[in-house]
């Protein structure tokens, strides 16, 4: 990494160390949600590009903001010059799905029914693939899984 990367990569952690201050941010989450990252960028001038900026500040917020980039949807929201004061805005929120879910009252839904099945109790690995967010022949598009079999 360039002088000028490293000073600017310092920069964020330094901010984003300042803001969690101030923030009532669960980490923990950070480890098992995925997140949209929102960004509101203000270049220096015409004719930047924004996704040149992605790289450089997700891992600068890594293991201050979340545990792991890998779990960052980065989205740019929009982009304006301002050439006195070029700089990026953030915003992070959990996502609303959960692995295949779409939300968590799907998941939850799910998972009510799994407690009834007999393969819960061994740690069902068609649930936690689902919670992973793998595709599985066992689970079909009505969410039903058809290795359900009902506890005695």
């Amino acid at each position: 990494m360039s002088s000028e990367g490293k000073k600017v990569k310092n920069s964020i952690i330094k901010a984003a160390k300042e803001q969690m201050k101030t923030q009532q941010w669960d980490y923990e989450l950070t480890k098992e949600r995925y997140l949209y990252l929102d960004t509101y960028i203000y270049m220096n001038r015409l004719g930047r590009d924004d996704n040149n900026i992605y790289k450089l500040l997700n891992d600068s917020l890594e293991k201050i903001v979340y545990d792991n980039d890998s779990r960052i949807l980065t989205r740019t929201q929009k982009i304006l010059i301002d050439t006195e004061n070029p700089r990026v805005e953030v915003s992070l929120r959990p996502v609303e799905y959960i692995g295949i879910f779409d939300h968590e009252v799907k998941l939850h839904n799910f998972e009510s029914n799994c407690m009834t099945c007999k393969r819960y109790s061994r740690n069902c690995s068609v649930l936690k693939k689902a919670k992973e967010g793998r595709i599985q022949e066992e689970i079909n598009s009505e969410l039903e899984c058809n290795k359900y079999s009902l506890k005695k």
